[in-house]
Formats: structure tokens, sequence, C-alpha cells
């Protein structure tokens, strides 16, 4: 079966670490998410499980998968049991995951393995060390001339001697040559480890875009950024590629203290991606008109942000609301470029539900959501974190 949407998180098998001090981290944690794949295991045993109509996977030695996300079986025979399934349940030693074939006929045999699922992009250039790196959507007719550059090497400046901020460079390239040979679109930052948090993350994405939300700076709050491409209203739009960024490019701002936790001075280092008619840290690599020049943009909702707007429950009929339309982008001059694809906006915040997955709500029969929380101020004296939903199934385009 083909999985449009995949999601990762920290605690997932084998995940990789955003780090602490070290440069490095994010390139590797994006590599093994957008490309590679991660936490590998051997596969004891697998069958057919008749009394689930799902197959069983056996790891003797113990695992950390997660129920939901979209595992890839390789080794096996017969061979319909191989390829990219749903792990559709687990227990510390088994996971159970559909096939599209229903029973494969015999329990399986070979040198089995398992491992998360890379998301599916292409890598198309990286640094020797494979700290810088190149990635691109893997069908380009569908997207578009943009490709996303990732510079985490400890360039001058990544590190904020005084004030402790980490920062990797985020990129938009195009007429790419080499990894250090391209026209620059925009330059931007993102979080490069998670120094002083717990350094938890989230990324869940399809073949054309992802948002990835880590936690980051003693507040140890996640806050989110994305690149990719929205969907465009634009017939043969080239240049819909959209970023969401970190709040500077400077990672010894005075006013951006990672060492300094909520409730303190200058602790400006969240971001306000989940806020509606705020043109903050967001671009297009081009306007509407495919001209040359970033052009800002902003999202359209209901209220003034994700997770806000109503009590939970609503009184009159003891229900929770949320939008599953999808998120309006308009670029500057109030032009709709298109719709940013994948995010469901609830019109409240449950920090029970937080980093959890829901099943055939009501207003989403078939769909899997993930609700996390994450910043919707630069300064997180602010306001705590606030939800935002991402549909797991698909798809979304």
């Amino acid at each position: 079966m083909a999985y449009p949407v995949k999601w990762y998180a920290s605690q997932m098998q084998g995940a990789p670490s955003l780090g602490d001090t070290a440069d490095g981290a994010l390139a590797a944690l994006l590599k093994a998410v957008l490309v590679t794949g991660f936490g590998t295991l051997t596969i004891n045993s697998l069958v057919w499980d008749a009394a689930t109509g799902w197959a069983k996977a056996t790891i003797s030695a113990g695992h950390a998968y997660l129920q939901d996300s979209v595992i890839e079986v390789s080794g096996a025979s017969p061979a319909a049991y191989n390829g990219e399934h749903r792990a559709m349940k687990v227990s510390s030693t088994e996971v159970w995951f559909e096939l599209d074939g229903g029973n494969p006929g015999s329990a399986a045999s070979g040198v089995m393995s398992m491992k998360v699922a890379p998301l599916g992009w292409t890598l198309t250039h990286e640094s020797g060390d494979g700290k810088m790196a190149i990635y691109r959507p893997t069908d380009v007719s569908a997207s578009g001339n943009v490709s996303l550059r990732i510079d985490n090497t400890a360039f001058s400046g990544w590190f904020g001697a005084t004030y402790m901020g980490y920062l990797a460079k985020m990129q938009l390239v195009e007429d790419v040559v080499d990894i250090n040979t391209y026209t620059l679109i925009a330059d931007q930052r993102w979080p490069a480890t998670g120094r002083y948090s717990d350094k938890r993350w989230d990324l869940i994405g399809d073949p054309q875009l992802f948002y990835f939300l880590p936690a980051y700076a003693s507040g140890n709050y996640q806050s989110m950024f994305a690149v990719g491409y929205l969907k465009s209203v634009r017939p043969g739009d080239r240049y819909h590629a959209i970023t969401l960024n970190y709040s500077s490019t400077n990672a010894d701002d005075s006013n951006r203290r990672w060492n300094v936790g909520v409730g303190g001075s200058f602790t400006n280092y969240g971001t306000q991606g989940l806020t509606f008619d705020d043109t903050t840290n967001r671009l297009l690599a081009r306007p509407y008109s495919q001209l040359f020049g970033v052009v800002g943009c902003w999202f359209k909702g209901m209220f003034t942000r994700f997770g806000t707007g109503m009590n939970v429950p609503n009184g009159a009929d003891n229900a929770f609301y949320m939008s599953t339309d999808p998120i309006m982008v308009m670029e500057t001059g109030n032009h709709l470029r298109g719709y940013l694809p994948g995010l469901i906006c609830p019109f409240a915040s449950v920090s029970a539900w937080y980093r959890k997955n829901f099943s055939n709500m009501p207003a989403l029969p078939g769909k899997i959501v993930r609700f996390v929380s994450g910043t919707y101020t630069e300064s997180t004296t602010q306001g705590a974190p606030t939800m935002v939903g991402f549909d797991l199934t698909g798809p979304w385009r």
C-alpha cells in the first residue's frame, strides 16, 4: 500500500537525537527521516495472525516502534510481507501490521528486518561529512524548481557564545550544480540542536512538504517549522515553496537567550507559525507572477490561532469542535496563493491530547489525527503552546 503521509517522533525506535552542542545532528536527523529511514532491527519470526487479520512480527529483544507509524520490512519470503506497512498494534516485543493482499499463505523465512520507513524525498547533493545536504521532492513534476539546502556545519556564528542559541542554515535554492554551487532564493535558520530541552521532536510530512516541531531552549517548548510546497491555485506554479522559520539569523541574539527559562526575560525564541493573519517568519519562494524575489504570506483561520476560540467541551452539545477545511495561504496583496495541506485546526487546546493519536473521529472517519502543541508567540512568557492537528492518513493533495 502507498502511504502518502508519514509521521515521526523522537520516541520511535532508533530515532535520531536532535543533539545538544555538536554540529551535524539536525542534518543527520533530516537524512534519516527524509531518505534512509531509521531504527533497523532483526525480526525473529513473521507470521499471519488470523485473529487480527494482520501480519505479526516478533522482535525478541524488544523494540520501540509505534502504532500508526509506517514501518518497512525487508528480507522476508513470501515477498508479500516485504515493503511499507502501517503498524496497527504493538506490544513490547511484537508489531502487527496490515497487508494489502491478506494472508500470504505461510509464515515468513529469511534474514528479515524492520525499520521506520523514510518519507521518500530525494537527496541530490551532500558534503563528505554529511553536515550539508540538498533535498527535493522526488516527483519534481508535481512540485517545482526549488530545493531545500541544509547547512548544519559549525559555520561562523552558528553558535551563540553568550546567549547560547544553536542555528543551522535552512535555505531555498535552485539551479543546483553541486553542494556549494547554486542560486540562493532565501537564507533562513532553524534550531540546530535541542540544547537545554528534553530534545523531543515530531515531524509529519508528505512527498512535497513537511512540518518539523522540535523542542529547544530552556522553555522546553516545541515550535513549528515547515518547508515544501503548498497546494497552489495557480496553474503551472513552479515557485509555491513555503517556509516557516526561526525568528532570527543570529544565534547570539540578546533577545533570544536559550539558557533562560519560562518566566525570565529575553526568552523570545519561540515561533509564530501557529497564528493566523501574521506574516512573521514565513515566506514563499516567489510571488504568483513567478518573478524573482521572495514574497510574504499569512494563513487565514476563524480565530486568532490554532487551538483557541471555544470552550471544551462546548456547553450546548458537549462537543469538541475543529476545522477540517484546508488552511488558506494568502500572498502579499491579498492574493490567495493556495492551501497549506495536512493541518487540522482545533478550536481549543487540550493538554491531555498532547502528542497523542486519534482514529475515526466523527468529523474525520477513516483518518488518524495526531495533536501536538507548539508556540504561537516568540516570547515564552506571553503564552503557553497551542494545539494543532495533523492528518496522518492523507492524501494531502
